[in-house]
């Protein structure tokens, strides 16, 4: 690919958008020699990009499925109110959920867990049949002018591994079901059919939807350490996380982890399953994490590390040309960076990048 050198008329917008999900500052678009959506997917190619990504590159789409519309997480072309008559109730694999307005999300109905023995998981659970409960088609076709064209379409599938097995057997006992030999082989099973399922999953995406991207959600941690061993993670969850992520890029995904936690110790794993990126929460050591995984996995890193509204432009311009130059394999977030630092960013990375 020509690498054109940075022109400053890049910087003219042709006009700007809300920050994502109404979050921070309105971002502009940038006069850019490439896509938006070319430049990500180099990112999430492992390749370096044109520029350094930040939340520019992406639309995200998560349809009014059961399993999204269950978790109140419904953003497509046509809105869904926020409440109790229209979110929560039973998913995919008839789990119920509970919207709960002051959390703005779907909580399992408590007190019953649906497999209340993991070795038999299959007297509880059927794996659904994604043609008999869902309308692709007519789903697809409301949403057919969905999202920016010029960006990469990414999809949310919520429930992940660990997740799913939370959400039929409460927390306590997804736990223990981890790491209790009696039951890891029952949890195996599950795993097993639920990478078909996943597969299946993405498959309906990218023939109904086009997209470029999957971001799967798995939270494995707590606000200080991740919830299970990097043994157990081996284990019980890897070859799994694996297949899932080679489901993705089979069908020409990028593959991204959504894992809330402090679960940098975890980041060389989620490497070394095929995750293309992961965006770490705040109590995480971003630097580490980089130096862990920089060219195997994009590290997302917030910009309000390095820069803070009280800089001028000249110290601001310092501050990312020297995180650019010493991270063209990490994706940037805005969402709660100070006003400007996505135009410096774009300029100082083209350069650092390009020339």
């Amino acid at each position: 690919m020509i690498r054109p050198a940075f022109d400053p008329k890049e910087l003219e917008p042709l006009g700007f958008e809300p920050g994502f999900m109404g979050r921070g500052p309105a971002r502009p678009l940038f006069n850019t020699p490439i896509t938006p959506q070319e430049n990500y997917l180099m990112s999430m190619r492992h390749e370096k990009p044109l520029w350094m990504p930040m939340g520019d590159g992406s639309s995200m789409i998560t349809p009014a499925v059961p399993d999204n519309i269950a978790r109140a997480f419904v953003f497509e072309t046509e809105k869904i109110p926020m409440d109790n008559d229209h979110v929560g109730g039973l998913d995919m694999f008839g789990v119920d959920w509970e919207y709960v307005p002051t959390a703005g999300g779907s909580m399992v109905r408590g007190g019953s867990p649906k497999v209340p023995d993991v070795t038999e998981w299959e007297k509880y659970v059927t794996i659904p049949d994604l043609d008999a409960i869902i309308d692709w088609k007519t789903i697809s076709e409301r949403n057919k002018n969905y999202g920016d064209p010029r960006k990469a379409l990414s999809v949310t599938i919520l429930n992940g591994l660990f997740e799913r097995l939370i959400s039929f057997m409460d927390m306590q006992g997804a736990m223990i079901a981890l790491i209790d030999e009696d039951e890891q082989e029952g949890v195996h099973r599950l795993f097993d059919k639920l990478c078909d399922f996943y597969d299946d999953y993405i498959r309906h995406y990218v023939e109904y939807f086009h997209v470029d991207q999957v971001q799967f959600h798995d939270d494995w941690g707590s606000q200080r350490a991740p919830f299970f061993s990097a043994d157990t993670v081996r284990e019980m969850l890897l070859p799994y996380l694996s297949r899932i992520a080679a489901s993705a890029h089979k069908y020409g995904c990028a593959f991204e982890l959504h894992s809330c936690g402090k679960n940098q110790s975890l980041a060389p794993l989620m490497a070394e399953a095929g995750v293309d990126s992961w965006q770490p929460q705040p109590m995480n050591d971003y630097e580490q994490i980089y130096h862990d995984v920089a060219g195997q996995m994009a590290v997302v890193i917030p910009l309000d590390r390095y820069v803070t509204p009280e800089m001028d432009r000249v110290e601001m311009e310092e501050k990312l040309a020297a995180f650019a130059e010493q991270h063209p394999y990490a994706q940037a977030s805005t969402w709660t960076a100070p006003e400007g630092s996505a135009e410096v960013l774009y300029a100082v990375s083209r350069k650092a990048f390009c020339g």
